[in-house]
């Protein structure tokens, strides 16, 4: 009996076979001299990277940056609003602004977290719960449902109408200033919710907050516009001006997508979800009495044959995966072969989906579009993505996901309705069962 401790004698007993193992000295060689990437890449996947796919969807914009910043959920829904609008003013390029509703979503995410810590008063402070709701109280990261939230209330600009500050580009200074506030506000109302204060009381004291954050969130991003003239010029190199316009004016007059007829789809393959049906996560959102986050929990091949049908319908498919697995940012690569871990360490990586989302080994970690799909004999082979990272990596900012990449770690997808069977709409809808806000579909 060994008592759990590592022993000299075991030790000694490694390092001499290892010492024997010509492998393990390549290996290692190579490694620790090396770029893991460069040392453990499989050079006949490499030799197979092509940007051509069977469907591609129009028009094909410019990538977006997100900067340094979580906003790719932001990004993303946007990217998939302007094909269609750009399509349909004939517009060679344009962004609505990630800034306007990145200043809201602040706004109204320190308003549901001041509610959450309110209606948690009573829980211990170092509790699960509470713990959580104070580890990352206004962090970046979202969900399609939070996009619709802030867009049903608070409309949408152009980029041109309100542009990124430096606090959007890189917003560690907003999170670290709004985190710290947050954290202290919530000490105050438990106290006072402790001395038993009276509901006006509690009232007028968040609002004072609310007030104090709406400041802090101006002086990183600006004053949102709530009036204002859009003036462009069309392909053919006419000039248009639409006048007097608000925020929501703009979304129903010019934009009208129909947020309401989206639904999200998720591949959760564990039997605590078990798929057909809909989920929604506890404590995770961000506008009070806003949509809830809502996905139908489904199979793989379900999640492609809607995929499928939307890019074949010129439509691009919102899409959250677990981008840092198996992926080369340079190349624009996500292809689960790309790297031969097992081969250089000799040992197997046995953790399937479902495992990996219940160890902590997989997460729902970004948001990106898919605008095309290679299909062979009706089977997809890879699918083209447009991430928000820029125009310098992949082909101009646009990705290559291999199929058998999608079925390890692709997690969302958002489509139309209309995509969908009459059972997965209805399933859908129906009540959705709650997981705890730790679950991995928080992420």
């Amino acid at each position: 009996m060994n008592k759990g401790i590592i022993s000299e004698k075991e030790l000694l007993k490694v390092k001499k076979c290892l010492s024997k193992d010509l492998s393990f000295k390549l290996a290692c060689n190579a490694v620790t001299r090396g770029d893991l990437q460069d040392v453990a890449m499989n050079w006949d996947r490499f030799s197979l990277i092509d940007h051509t796919f069977s469907h591609v969807v129009t028009p094909e914009l410019s990538a977006t940056s997100q900067h340094h910043s979580g906003r790719c959920w932001i990004f993303s829904a946007l990217n998939l609003i302007r094909i269609p609008f750009a399509k349909k003013y004939k517009l060679e390029d344009f962004e609505f602004s990630q800034s306007y509703l990145f200043f809201f979503d602040k706004l109204e995410r320190t308003n549901y977290f001041l509610e959450n810590i309110l209606s948690t008063s009573d829980m211990p402070v170092d509790g699960r719960l509470v713990s959580h709701l104070l580890k990352d109280p206004v962090q970046d990261g979202g969900q399609w449902d939070m996009f619709v939230s802030l867009i049903q209330k608070y409309g949408i600009v152009p980029k041109s109408i309100f542009p990124d500050s430096k606090a959007s580009l890189n917003s560690r200074s907003i999170n670290y200033i709004l985190s710290y506030k947050l954290r202290e506000w919530a000490k105050t109302l438990r106290d006072l919710k402790e001395k038993k204060a009276s509901d006006k009381t509690l009232s007028e004291k968040k609002d004072l907050m609310m007030n104090e954050a709406f400041r802090i969130i101006s002086i990183h991003i600006g004053h949102p516009p709530e009036k204002f003239d859009w003036e462009y010029v069309d392909k053919d190199k006419k000039f248009h001006a639409c006048r007097n316009l608000t925020p929501k004016t703009f979304f129903k007059k010019h934009v009208n997508f129909p947020l309401d007829e989206m639904v999200s789809l998720v591949n959760s393959p564990r039997k605590s979800t078990p798929y057909g049906k809909s989920y929604t996560v506890k404590y995770l959102g961000n506008v009070i009495e806003g949509q809830i986050v809502r996905y139908l929990n489904v199979e793989t091949h379900v999640m492609k044959k809607a995929a499928i049908a939307a890019i074949k319908d010129n439509s691009p498919v919102w899409i959250g995966c677990d981008v840092g697995k198996f992926f080369h940012r340079g190349l624009g690569v996500m292809d689960a072969e790309l790297y031969e871990y097992k081969h250089l360490y000799d040992t197997e990586f046995d953790l399937d989906k479902g495992g990996r989302l219940d160890y902590g080994e997989a997460q729902i970690a970004h948001a990106m579009l898919f605008t095309g799909v290679n299909l062979v004999n009706g089977k997809p082979t890879k699918w083209r993505v447009e991430n928000s990272w820029g125009e310098k990596n992949g082909d101009k900012g646009y990705y290559i996901m291999t199929d058998k990449w999608f079925d390890e770690f692709m997690f969302l997808i958002t489509v139309h309705k209309k995509y969908l069977t009459k059972k997965l709409q209805d399933e859908y809808k129906a009540k959705p069962q709650v997981v705890p806000p730790w679950d991995p579909l928080g992420d």
